[in-house]
């Protein structure tokens, strides 16, 4: 994970934004990357899009008031990022996904780390839920039920007790992420735990897990993990539907986070989530790192090394 350079984190004051930032401070801590938070003005986009104007400790002040504004909640932030981590300030304005969108191409950035205030209604689109689909990078994302006392095993706990849970479904988008999860284990000391939802059928009638199916599953899901890590992934293999699932194992371990690729459905309809990634966004008691699909087809460069 040493090569993430930047970790970028939308802010928008609120205490769940709050708590995205102790994550991404966390993350850059760890990692020697650069946290950049972004803060949007929502106003009217320019005529060519881009980065409003930076703020850092070596600037100034806009002359705007919601400017201002900004930059004094942003001063506030900054006193809580502890010494030794690089950081600065961006403020944009214009459309909220597609500022934050250029901002991660221009910076680059490694990472984006963001919390959801819910779900897509008839009244607002989830914000998070585009960033997912449409990221250059990984989207690691936290609820309104995350507390930052959980982040990365901070705590009482030793972090080689701590589990990160890979939901995997033998497509190759599943591969891709899963590829990103061993890669990710080497670089930490944690555990991996390896889930496989199988949904019932005739031949696992009554949600059966000791069937001779499922005994297959369990083999076939064991022949995927690297025999560096074979000692310290564990592998399930669990029948139903995969949201209720996925969230119930990770309760039951209480992972450190789950780590899955968005399933987006349709080019035209970019928006739309497959039902498992909605349910695990928003229904995931801790952080979950997501892999859109540019970051499926090119994998980060501390997945590669």
């Amino acid at each position: 994970m040493s090569t993430i350079k930047t970790v970028l984190c939308p802010v928008d004051f609120s205490p769940l934004s709050e708590r995205s930032v102790h994550l991404a401070t966390e993350i850059c801590r760890r990692t020697g990357a650069k946290l950049v938070l972004e803060h949007n003005l929502e106003c009217c986009p320019p005529a060519s899009l881009g980065v409003g104007w930076m703020w850092s400790e070596e600037q100034g002040s806009s002359k705007d008031d919601k400017g201002e504004v900004a930059v004094k909640r942003l001063q506030q932030l900054f006193k809580k990022i502890p010494e030794g981590i690089e950081y600065e300030a961006k403020i944009t304005r214009g459309p909220l996904d597609e500022s934050l969108l250029h901002l991660a191409k221009i910076l680059p950035a490694g990472m984006i780390v963001m919390g959801t205030h819910g779900p897509s209604t008839a009244e607002h689109r989830s914000l998070t839920e585009k960033i997912i689909i449409q990221a250059p990078c990984t989207v690691l994302t936290t609820g309104e039920s995350y507390r930052p006392e959980n982040v990365f095993g901070v705590g009482d706990e030793p972090p080689e007790n701590m589990s990160m849970l890979a939901p995997f479904d033998f497509s190759a988008r599943g591969r891709a992420c899963l590829e990103v999860t061993f890669a990710m284990a080497r670089h930490m000391p944690h555990q991996v735990h390896l889930l496989h939802v199988a949904r019932p059928n005739a031949s696992l009638a009554g949600e059966s897990e000791s069937s001779l199916e499922v005994d297959q599953l369990r083999e076939k899901l064991r022949a995927v993990v690297p025999e560096d890590l074979a000692d310290r992934t564990g592998i399930e293999v669990v029948v139903g539907e995969p949201v209720p699932r996925i969230l119930q194992a990770a309760r039951d371990i209480r992972a450190l986070f789950i780590l899955m690729p968005a399933h987006g459905k349709s080019p035209l309809k970019r928006f739309l989530f497959g039902t498992t990634t909605l349910g695990v966004l928003h229904g995931a008691g801790c952080p979950v790192w997501f892999m859109s699909a540019a970051a499926q087809r090119n994998p980060p460069e501390w997945a590669a090394a």
